[in-house]
């Protein structure tokens, strides 16, 4: 637990006994490591009762004992912090109250001189303070219980009510159907908001002609599956030269028919020159606006889809949509403030969260760190001066690379270590999101790291070109222009390009084909070139859609943040990701 709290490495209590005095240096340091420990115990707290929250409502048993075991860990780090400034309250040598310590967490008798920190005995032999502490998690845990309990009756009785046909009228204030993303996916809402977001529709013919409602278990199981249709193209906006804005609605009308957590993408599909291809690109409105959503695209010269929607797509349009997917998420209740650093087009999924977390009124600080070429370059500059100025808790700062004969009174430059320290106080306690083009993304991890912000508080989402390419042929080289989405997709690649070097091949159980793997292909790739159809959608190890068994061999992954490791230890593997230098066998 101190390790993942950035706690230090040599043991704290060890290190008293070689302080036999109370001196002013020793008492400067215990009071600085005690009131770390408070910090550290409390912030182990918090996050455990959200993290509990999402376990039971999944009825993850496992993550509930090691979410248990981590409070465990926060409560002795803050008991352990508290008995450190009261023992320097009173006097105490080092030395002494450390040997307290250690005989009241080992339940040894003290030798020799009685300790005057030893707290009055209580029950079956522990203090009254080991008791206090017990039950105060105790009733943590069971008001948990509780809450979830309500929530679960509240769903209930809500899929009861919409059980029978709905009227006209109905049908204006109701989610349709029970397909979309699972409630566990949704944005935090509450109670009296839980009802409207938690049951999203697919379409509104199944709603019609269903007579009986699918229980909980079966709703839930439903929900986990993404909503795929056709949504309507109702508005473009130009954002700037090269970036556009599309509002999507229902064409049947009334909400959209899919809910999504702020940071989450959707999938186009689109059948371009006879090939099908998809593209995800992230949402850029927030959940609370149910009646359409909306998604910014940059139009890329090697992108066939933001090609295909800069200068094909107009008003009235019918789009294949296949949404929500991502874990790229942050409601409110995961941290009590949140730094947002985005470049270039990567500030899409950073504007849903700002719009979410100012439409809800959350009380934390949002720091806004954005990064673009030139202010002609500056996605949303006018709504986020109009956000700011109406929520004083928003802190936006930018900076641009080239200003020069630009009337830009502020920074200049790439997004620094410096620039995210002077825009940022305290960033080492503060959660952070980071979203940008690759080299961007390894600058600012680097930079984060020498400002002290722990690992774990670290959130990213890269985009960048198209990877995929034609069966046979080896991968484009990136190009420096990046698009908005968390992952390409296939792209046709030149007539000239030279033909992979294959020395082993890759055997698909299900469909009884065999195909060559290049050391530089992909699982998927290679099934694409022999017509083995592995569903994907961000092709970039973040959605964990192509998740596929490995039966036999091995292979590496550069990204698998969609892959949970118990999935990773039964053998699922990316197959957007998986490559190898032997022969594979894979169940798809």
């Amino acid at each position: 637990m101190m390790g993942c709290m950035g706690g230090p490495g040599r043991p704290f209590y060890a290190s008293l006994l070689d302080m036999p005095a109370l001196t002013a240096e020793a008492r400067r340091v215990i009071e600085a490591e005690a009131e770390r420990r408070i910090g550290w115990g409390s912030q182990a707290i918090t996050s455990g009762q959200t993290r509990l929250h999402h376990a039971l409502a999944a009825n993850d048993t496992a993550a509930v004992q090691q979410i248990t075991a981590g409070v465990r860990e926060g409560l002795l780090l803050l008991e352990s912090g508290t008995a450190a400034l009261r023992a320097i309250e009173a006097g105490t040598p080092p030395k002494q109250f450390a040997l307290v310590w250690f005989r009241d967490q080992l339940g040894l008798p003290l030798l020799g001189e009685a300790a005057p920190m030893a707290m009055d005995g209580g029950p079956w032999g522990l203090s009254w303070y080991h008791l206090t502490s017990m039950a105060f998690l105790i009733a943590f845990l069971v008001g948990t219980l509780l809450i979830q309990y309500a929530r679960m009756r509240r769903v209930n009785a809500l899929v009861r009510r919409l059980s029978p046909v709905p009227t006209t009228e109905d049908r204006l204030d109701r989610a349709p159907n029970f397909g979309g993303a699972s409630k566990l996916d949704l944005p935090a809402a509450p109670p009296a908001e839980v009802a409207v977001l938690s049951l999203p529709g697919a379409s509104a013919a199944p709603a019609l002609a269903t007579s009986a409602a699918p229980s909980p278990i079966a709703a839930a199981a439903a929900a986990r599956r993404p909503w795929s249709g056709q949504l309507r193209v109702a508005l473009i906006f130009p954002e700037t030269p090269d970036v556009k804005t599309f509002r999507l609605v229902n064409p049947e009308g009334g909400d959209i028919p899919f809910t999504f957590m702020p940071g989450q993408f959707v999938t186009f599909s689109a059948e371009i020159g006879g090939v099908r291809n998809r593209r995800s690109y992230t949402i850029a409105s927030s959940p609370t606006q149910r009646s359409h959503v909306e998604v910014t695209v940059k139009r890329e010269d090697q992108g066939l889809i933001s090609r295909h929607l800069h200068d094909k797509v107009a008003v009235g349009i019918l789009l294949d949509v296949s949404a929500p997917l991502g874990v790229f998420t942050f409601t409110g209740t995961e941290a009590n403030s949140i730094v947002l650093i985005a470049g270039g087009v990567g500030i899409t999924p950073m504007m849903s969260v700002t719009r979410y977390l100012t439409d809800r009124s959350y009380p934390g600080d949002i720091y806004f760190l954005y990064g673009a070429r030139t202010t002609d370059d500056f996605i949303f500059r006018e709504e986020l001066e109009y956000l700011q100025k109406r929520h004083t808790n928003l802190h936006v700062a930018a900076t641009m690379s080239r200003a020069e004969g630009t009337a830009w009174m502020g920074p200049e430059g790439p997004v620094s270590k410096d620039f995210i320290a002077g825009s940022v106080p305290e960033i080492a306690k503060r959660r952070v999101h980071l979203c940008g083009p690759p080299p961007m993304m390894e600058a600012m991890k680097a930079a984060l790291a020498e400002l002290g912000v722990p690992k774990e508080q670290i959130k990213t989402e890269a985009f960048g070109p198209a990877r995929g390419v034609a069966p046979g042929t080896p991968a484009p080289l990136p190009t420096p222009t990046q698009t908005s989405s968390p992952g390409p997709t296939p792209q046709t690649a030149s007539a000239s390009a030279v033909p992979r070097i294959v020395t082993t091949e890759v055997r698909f159980t299900k469909s009884g084909k065999t195909g060559a793997l290049a050391p530089d292909q992909t699982v998927l790739e290679a099934a694409e070139a022999v017509d083995v159809e592995i569903d994907y959608s961000c092709r970039v190890g973040i959605c964990g859609v192509c998740k596929v068994l490995l039966l036999k061999g091995e292979v590496t992954m550069e990204v698998e943040e969609g892959l949970p490791p118990d999935e990773k230890a039964r053998g699922i593997v990316l197959a957007c990701q998986a490559k190898s230098v032997g022969s594979l066998e894979v169940e798809a």
